[in-house]
């Protein structure tokens, strides 16, 4: 699955780059129209699906994480307390981040990509808590996916 979807860049000033995206009055949008290539792709280390996305000004140069950071992209809420890098940002707890900056599997370019370590266990423990309120049937596969596009949603603004 793949697909290309239009973002505007806020303007920043100062302080805390998710501090300020927060804030209607200083995340006014700029002009720069940006463009977020998105796709699906199934992790066969991790045996899930994976989500890889790019994001790219008028110009086509790739945006880096802390410009990413201020766009409408990712959920702000999800990003509390997370220490951001060059090339991730994640829990300082957890072994692994929660996003990651690598090659796609399929189309070879570099993207990031929301670390699928923890989503098997994630997606399991919802289908369990869904099994004792949906009758079960030959859709698991759907309902999988389901769980999975409404875990991602809580990081991700899927409905840009």
């Amino acid at each position: 699955m793949h697909r290309t979807v239009p973002l505007q860049k806020p303007s920043v000033t100062g302080g805390d780059p998710l501090e300020s995206a927060d804030d209607p009055a200083a995340a006014l949008p700029l002009p720069d129209h940006l463009t977020c290539h998105q796709s699906v792709a199934f992790s066969p280390t991790f045996q899930v699906p994976t989500f890889y996305f790019s994001v790219c000004d008028s110009t086509g140069s790739p945006l880096g994480l802390s410009d990413i950071m201020h766009t409408s992209l990712l959920r702000k809420h999800a990003l509390d307390g997370m220490e951001a890098t060059a090339f991730s940002i994640g829990d300082p707890a957890s072994n692994f981040p929660l996003l990651s900056f690598g090659d796609h599997p399929s189309l070879g370019s570099q993207c990031w990509y929301l670390h699928p370590c923890e989503t098997g266990p994630a997606i399991e423990e919802m289908l369990a808590a869904w099994s004792d309120a949906r009758p079960q049937d030959s859709s698991q596969h759907v309902r999988w996916l389901e769980a999975w596009f409404l875990v991602l949603s809580c990081v991700v603004d899927l409905g840009l």
